[in-house]
């Protein structure tokens, strides 16, 4: 079950791990007393210059007059851009060859070769490369050239200052007098490097302009032809003067023409529309409309047709004072008199004369009209091919203005551009450089704190390292170290955490030197004394202990175990030396214990004890054991080996068995338990490793509990969990978990008991 990191566990882990943080931590240290060793025999010196990159003024020759352009306001962005710029030339190649070969820093301190030996190793792996030749500069000498470069840019630092137009220059070195040199000559060189660059642009565009002039001028010499050419076939002709409004008077017959034929067709369209109107007038014969156009517009067409207006006019008086005497004298005489005969034939020869002159009006005001439509349809043919002819002066008069414009465009750029290239040579030694040195560079007064600093800073990376270290072996390390991480792999709870027996040298009281105990190297130190809980009351070991012993004779539930199997997962965790401790601790209780030895391979109780196996299968003293009482009917010889326990009994290995888990299988083994159930109050039986063999199932399934060691820092997290389900898996038996071997000091032992040391234990 993964369980969430807290603020705690993460404290727990640094303590854990706390060997591993102070080593990084002592490595990083010593490499740092030995670089500022270094610094402080070969100390260093900054020397600190400050620029400004100021705004550009113009252009090389002021080329933006030409499209009468002003130069943008500058924004946030292109300052920002600029000065980036400026400060990637201060870091250019070229820029520190310069430097390096202006003030010989090649054959300073500074820049001796170094012997690297990753350098050395790669060198040896990569091919074989050409050296360089003798006796030339750096420019033809790449591998040297290479190496000053890297060494200049290691101590050379290029710092733009946000939202300003200054850049800082800083060079470190051992002699400060060369610090500030390389300072004051990285801004000159950046200085010239820009008025260099000016002078170049604006050579380039003088030589160019003047190779382009000469272009410049046959194409304004062959426009100004161009318009001669046209205003002579156009037949414009300039006089020379200007109107109030300040254009020029021109001259053209054609156009003076098209006025002419304008004027004439306006005349002869007028004519035309006053003779059809006479004419539609005369049409009808009425002789009193007729005589009535008389002294009118319509009249005065032409000389005729008004004379036979007049004659007409005269006629109706005539006819009308004639009508009104014969009216009169026809009521005066009568009818029948002979005057009045006179009188009508006269007024039929008016009417008569009359008739014919309207008829002869018509007539003439008919041909009128159709000699008028005549006039007016050829003046319009006179005036379309005048018009024809006064468009095709109009496109002539327009291309004619265009090459005039183009022609004075071609004679402007000629002589804007002439202008400027006689002032090229003066402007090419007048431009001035944006760059402006605010502070040049000063000698150090003190060298740098390298020594402090590279102390401070082994400890942050000792420290960092240190924790990532820890971190990581906490991830990858499969090893006991958590009580919490236990119980929350297990889903069980710890029962006893018994710490380091604590390592000292005992007498034995009289006991035979034979029973001087000898342990394995799994079992805690071969200078360990035989039984923990004699050796003191208050050791943290037998305290411990007697929590164990106080946890399995009062359980919360149930009756107490009378039988007591404790094994482990694998060998070296210790289950030996509790088997033994714990069977005394039950008797010091004032019980009668029987502790015995069921690891029929090993029999690592039985020496622990004192009894060693022979090749012959006997034991030092020619007793018999457990493998000897289930391979007869006969009882087992139980020892006492320790005088100082008279209620502790105990039962060895005996001799090693050829087919050792199939002699604990056997119905003689539960016979055998029963029996000991009934002349002692507790059986500790110590078995083999459960994942090793399977004589502690075997055994498993025939005492009421089983305790499962665990040893710290050795056993892993898998083996106990495999272990565990195993043991689990046994119907109707518990399993409790017993962490072995922790260290007093350890922050597990702390986390168990909630304190990590106390005045009540007897040993520091």
């Amino acid at each position: 079950m993964n369980k969430e990191l807290t603020f705690h566990g993460l404290l727990l882990i640094l303590k854990r791990r706390r060997s591993i943080i102070a080593w990084a931590v002592s490595v990083c240290f010593l490499l740092g007393v030995i670089a500022g060793a270094y610094f402080f025999i070969k100390p260093s010196f900054r020397a600190v210059g400050e620029i400004e990159v100021q705004k550009s003024a113009t252009d090389g020759l002021g080329l933006e007059n030409l499209t009468n352009s002003t130069p943008e306001q500058a924004d946030a962005l292109e300052d920002s851009i600029t000065l980036q710029t400026q400060a990637t030339i201060l870091r250019s190649n070229n820029l520190a060859l310069k430097v390096i070969e202006d003030l010989g820093l090649e054959h300073t301190a500074d820049f001796k070769p170094v012997f690297n030996p990753i350098g050395w190793v790669l060198g040896l792996l990569t091919p074989p490369v050409a050296k360089d030749p003798q006796n030339v500069t750096l420019e033809n000498a790449p591998r040297r050239r290479e190496a000053a470069l890297r060494v200049f840019a290691k101590h050379l630092k290029i710092l733009p200052q946000s939202g300003t137009r200054l850049i800082d220059i800083q060079y470190t070195s051992s002699d400060p007098k060369i610090a500030a040199a390389v300072v004051n000559n990285v801004a000159k060189a950046l200085v010239d490097y820009t008025l260099n660059s000016r002078y170049t642009a604006t050579s380039q565009v003088s030589g160019w302009l003047t190779s382009q002039l000469g272009d410049i001028k046959k194409e304004a010499e062959l426009q100004q032809g161009k318009v001669e050419q046209l205003q002579r076939e156009s037949g414009v002709y300039a006089l020379g003067i200007s109107d109030a409004q300040g254009k020029e008077i021109a001259y053209s017959a054609t156009l003076d023409q098209l006025q002419q034929d304008t004027q004439n067709l306006s005349a002869a369209t007028s004519n035309r529309i006053m003779k059809g109107a006479l004419y539609k007038s005369v049409e009808n014969g009425d002789p009193e409309l007729i005589s009535g156009l008389a002294g009118s517009a319509l009249a005065g067409a032409s000389s005729s047709v008004s004379n036979s207006f007049l004659l007409l006019q005269n006629l109706r008086t005539q006819q009308a004072a004639l009508a009104s005497q014969v009216a009169s004298d026809s009521s005066k005489y009568g009818s029948a008199n002979p005057k009045l005969g006179d009188e009508r034939a006269s007024l039929d020869s008016i009417n008569s004369e009359i008739k014919a002159e309207i008829k002869r009006i018509g007539e003439r005001a008919a041909n009128d009209y159709q000699a008028s439509q005549i006039v007016e349809n050829n003046m319009r043919d006179v005036y379309t091919q005048q018009r024809k002819a006064a468009d095709n002066l109009n496109d002539k008069t327009i291309a004619l203005l265009i090459a005039r414009q183009e022609a004075a465009d071609a004679r402007n750029l000629y002589q804007t551009l002439y202008s400027h290239l006689k002032e090229a040579g003066v402007i090419e030694g007048l431009r001035s450089s944006n760059i402006s040195v605010v502070d040049p560079g000063q000698i150090p007064a003190k060298p740098l704190p390298y020594s402090f600093i590279c102390l401070a800073l082994s400890l942050f990376v000792g420290c960092f390292f240190g924790l990532c270290a820890a971190m990581f072996a906490e991830a990858t390390d499969d090893r006991i170290e958590g009580i919490v991480s236990i119980e929350a792999l297990l889903q069980a709870p710890v029962m006893a955490v018994l710490p380091m027996i604590k390592r000292r040298t005992v007498s034995l009281g009289g006991v035979s030197s034979q029973l001087r105990p000898r342990l394995s190297s799994g079992d805690q130190t071969a200078e360990a004394s035989r039984i923990a809980v004699l050796d003191g009351p208050n050791t943290a070991y037998v305290e411990a202990l007697r929590g164990l012993r106080t946890s399995l004779l009062h359980p919360r539930k149930g009756d107490a175990p009378r039988t007591i199997l404790i094994t482990s997962a694998a060998e070296q965790e210790g289950k030996s030396t509790l088997s033994l401790n714990l069977a005394a601790a039950l008797a010091l209780n004032g019980s009668k214990v029987l502790v015995v030895d069921g690891d029929l391979r090993i029999a690592g109780l039985s020496g622990y004890m004192g009894y060693e196996r022979r090749n012959s299968g006997l034991n030092s003293r020619d007793v018999s054991g457990l493998s000897e009482a289930l391979s007869t009917s006969g009882d087992p010889k139980i020892l006492t080996p320790f005088p100082e326990l008279p209620d502790l009994s105990a039962l060895p290995a005996g001799s090693a068995p050829k087919y050792p888990a199939e002699l604990l299988g056997r119905e003689r083994l539960k016979t055998l338990v029963n029996t000991w159930k009934n002349d002692y109050e507790y059986v500790v039986i110590d078995s083999p490793p459960v994942l090793a063999v399977a004589d502690a199932l075997i055994l498993a399934r025939l005492v009421d509990t089983t305790l499962l060691v665990t040893r710290h820092g050795l056993s892993t997290q898998k083996s106990l969990e495999r272990a565990y389900n195993t043991l689990h898996d046994v119907e109707g038996r518990h399993v409790d978990i017993v962490v072995n071997g922790v260290q007093r000091n350890s922050v597990s032992f702390n986390e168990f008991y909630g304190y990590q040391g106390t005045t009540y234990y007897s040993e520091a």
